[in-house]
């Protein structure tokens, strides 16, 4: 039975992770005229989306270094507080810089999240499906944001 939900449970996480992409692909929709959202700027609906998800996070992270499993390993309990600091930091300076320098600092919060997962992972903390997910996010959104950048930056 123990199995079973966890199945459910690990579906129900991959949807959710794969459904929270939308925000992110809502410039390439609106440009190509599939959304209008009433003369809210989106791509700024979609930083701020960003911001957002780099603070969960970085929460993330600071649950982590307080859980029980961790605690066997002593280095990681000690840097991981430290460490979760870093994209909250990143997502604060993404709301005070402007000229959309501020996807610069969303897209380096994602790729040092992406390291810290990667560490988290060589420490058996993570399961392999979510490391497999959280590659696939992270492709997507840095890619994205990195576009919308040199688009922004040609304008």
């Amino acid at each position: 039975m123990k199995n079973l939900i966890y199945k459910k449970n690990k579906y129900i996480l991959i949807i959710i992770g794969l459904l929270g992409l939308i925000p992110y692909g809502l410039p390439i929709m609106e440009k190509n005229g599939l959304v209008d959202f009433f003369e809210i700027k989106i791509l700024d609906l979609t930083i701020w989306y960003g911001i957002t998800i780099l603070c969960f996070l970085s929460g993330i992270y600071w649950g982590l270094s307080i859980n029980i499993f961790i605690k066997k390993n002593s280095k990681l309990n000690y840097i991981l507080p430290a460490l979760s600091i870093i994209p909250f930091t990143l997502a604060v300076i993404a709301i005070i810089v402007s000229n959309y320098l501020n996807i610069i600092f969303l897209v380096i919060g994602f790729l040092i999240c992406q390291i810290l997962d990667e560490i988290l992972f060589k420490h058996k903390i993570y399961f392999n499906w979510y490391i497999l997910l959280r590659r696939f996010l992270t492709v997507v959104v840095v890619t994205l944001m990195i576009y919308y950048y040199i688009v922004l930056s040609n304008v």
